[in-house]
């Protein structure tokens, strides 16, 4: 009855830390960096970079202000957001330094999420390059030192992932690494990321229920009520030197380094890579 009753509370809890945020506050400016399948149903502008849904539950969402862009080069003024929220994103970067150092240019506070490292050393995505966690109150970021990460031991592994499962049923909150930051994020990074073989990415993605699908949809046209508005263009600027934006119909031009950024989909593209 007991582990029932455990079970219950961490399918109520779990997703509850996606709209329950004490941080956030009624009026603030959030974005949603990596909004993917379900993009945060507080954030009023999201970004993605990724067009495929290969590792997604659900498709690519696009039900609000939204711009394609790359997180270690962000279109947007500094300091335009109050709160910025990067959910499993962290650990599919190549380049997480460049990529904090952004969030921390164009946001006041932030909310990071990714599978803790216990969670990533037993269950080890092949699309996952790094182990994230808290060591000290410092984001700590190890690159893994192949593709697929795993238990040198076959029998360890096998009751690793049998403790994980368990877990997961109990309270799957404690397999993940939650990290809230104002003004500045602490972080270190170790090793270096390797060189990525696309021919063993993973589509092992479970779908959402029936039942969670409409949970979430009652979610979201709650938020929609009383979401604020934004004008995406009072707020963007280049990724490449941050100038001034000139907008057209179907593009926009930078006053300072003339670069040129088209729409696709019907939303301004600003994916860079290098410079």
């Amino acid at each position: 009855m007991l582990n029932k009753l455990c079970q219950l509370r961490s399918k109520i809890v779990y997703p509850l830390r996606r709209i329950i945020n004490s941080d956030i506050q009624k009026n603030d400016l959030v974005v949603d960096l990596g909004c993917g399948g379900l993009p945060n149903p507080r954030a009023n502008v999201a970004v993605d970079f990724i067009d495929d849904d290969l590792e997604r539950a659900d498709k690519l969402k696009i039900d609000r202000p939204f711009v394609w862009a790359s997180i270690d080069k962000l279109p947007f003024k500094e300091k335009a957001f109050d709160y910025s929220i990067l959910s499993h994103v962290l650990e599919h970067l190549e380049n997480p330094k460049e990529a904090l150092d952004e969030i921390q240019r164009i946001a006041k506070a932030g909310y990071i999420e990714t599978p803790n490292a216990f969670y990533e050393y037993t269950i080890s995505h092949t699309y996952h390059i790094s182990r994230v966690t808290v060591m000290d109150g410092v984001l700590n970021i190890s690159f893994k030192p192949k593709w697929d990460d795993t238990y040198p031991y076959p029998d360890v592994a096998k009751d690793a992932v049998r403790l994980f499962h368990h877990i997961t049923k109990l309270d799957v909150n404690t397999l993940l690494t939650r990290y809230k930051w104002k003004d500045k994020i602490d972080y270190q990074i170790n090793g270096i990321p390797f060189i990525k073989d696309d021919s063993l990415m993973s589509t092992d993605v479970d779908p959402r229920s029936a039942i969670k699908k409409f949970l979430i949809k009652l979610i979201y046209a709650y938020h929609k009520l009383w979401l604020k508005p934004v004008n995406l263009k009072d707020i963007l600027v280049c990724p490449k030197c941050h100038g001034e934006l000139i907008f057209e119909e179907q593009q926009c031009e930078c006053k300072e380094c003339k670069s040129v950024y088209e729409q696709y989909k019907g939303h301004f593209d600003f994916r860079v890579i290098g410079l």
